[in-house]
C-alpha cells in the first residue's frame, strides 16, 4: 500500500464497475468478456454526473490526475485499447461463479477477475503479470480435479438441446429417465450412453469454459482456437465437446487441460 492508499500494482488493483466503466468509455473500448460490467446512466446528464464521480474517486485514490488515468488504470487503458488478444475463463463451483478475462498487449498480461453468478460483486480485481506467467494465473482459477475414469460417450446433439424442456414439467426421476431415454433413441443414439453419463455425473459440481479472441488490424476480435468446457462431478472432470450432430463427453486428464490453456493463450498472443 502507497501512502496515497492506492494499492501497489504487484498486488493489483479493485475498480468498482462504475470507474471500469469510465475506463472503457476514456480507452474507446467495451469491458472484455465476461465480466458483463454495464453501461451506467439512462440518461445522458444521469452518465455524466456517474462518470464524473467516477473520475473524482479514481483522483483520491491515486489513480488519476488532471491529464487522466494514472498507475493501473492507465496500464488498464491502454490495455484495453492495445491487447493483442484476450483469454476468457469462467469457472463454476461451490463457492460460486468467477470471470476472468486477460489482455494480452506489449510483454504483459493484464488479469480482470470478477465474482459473478446471481450476486455479481459490484468490484473488478485487476493485476499485471508478466506474459510467460499467464498460464499460470489463469490454471490457479480452475480447482484441482482428477480426471474422471470413464468411456468416451456421445449422444445426439439435438437431444441434448431438447433435453430440458422434455423434462422440464418431469416430477419422477423414473420418468424423467424414462423420457430422455427416448428422446436420445428417437435421434439416433444409444440409450445405454445416457446410463453411462447418468452414473458418472448423478450431480454436477462444477464447471467451466474457456475461450480466446484475437484482434484484427482493423480493431474488430474473432474466436481464436478451439474453446473448452467441462463438468466436474462426484467422480471427477470431463470435457463436453462438439463434433457434428454428436456431443461427446471424454475425461479431460490435467495434461489435457494445461495442453489447451497453451494453445489459447498461444492464439491469443500471436501478433496482429
Amino acid at each position: 500500500m502507497t501512502a496515497g492508499g492506492t494499492v501497489a500494482e504487484a498486488v493489483g488493483v479493485r475498480f468498482g464497475l462504475v470507474e471500469l466503466d469510465l475506463l472503457a468509455t476514456h480507452a474507446g473500448v467495451p469491458c472484455p468478456f465476461p465480466l458483463r460490467v454495464p453501461s451506467f446512466g439512462r440518461i445522458g446528464g444521469e452518465r455524466e454526473v456517474l462518470l464524473n464521480t467516477a473520475g473524482q474517486t479514481l483522483g483520491l485514490r491515486g489513480l488519476a490526475d488532471d491529464s487522466g488515468p494514472t498507475g493501473l488504470a492507465a496500464d488498464l487503458v491502454a490495455a484495453l485499447r492495445e491487447h493483442r488478444g484476450a483469454v476468457d475463463l469462467v469457472v463454476t463451483g461451490p463457492g460460486g461463479t468467477t470471470g476472468v478475462a486477460a489482455l494480452l498487449y506489449r510483454s504483459s498480461a493484464l488479469i480482470l477477475r470478477r465474482a459473478l453468478g446471481a450476486e455479481p460483486a459490484d468490484v473488478v480485481a485487476v493485476h499485471r503479470v508478466a506474459e510467460d506467467s499467464l498460464l499460470r494465473e489463469l490454471l490457479a482459477a480452475v480447482p484441482e480435479l482428477d480426471a474422471a475414469r470413464s468411456m468416451p460417450i456421445a449422444l445426439p446433439a439435438r437431444a441434448v438441446v431438447e433435453a430440458n424442456r422434455e423434462i422440464a414439467d418431469v416430477e419422477h426421476d423414473a420418468e424423467r429417465q424414462r423420457r430422455l431415454r427416448d428422446l436420445v433413441r428417437d435421434h439416433g443414439g444409444d440409450p445405454a450412453q445416457l446410463d453411462q453419463l447418468i452414473k458418472l455425473l448423478p450431480k454436477v459440481r462444477g464447471q467451466g469454459q474457456l475461450g480466446a479472441t484475437r484482434r484484427r488490424r482493423d480493431g474488430t476480435a474473432a474466436r481464436a482456437g478451439a474453446e473448452l468446457s467441462w463438468v466436474d462431478g462426484p467422480r471427477g472432470r470431463v470435457r463436453i465437446g462438439r463434433n457434428g450432430d454428436w456431443v461427446s463427453i471424454n475425461p479431460l486428464r490435467e495434461a489435457d487441460l494445461i495442453s489447451t490453456f497453451t494453445d489459447l493463450i498461444a492464439h491469443a498472443r500471436k501478433a496482429r
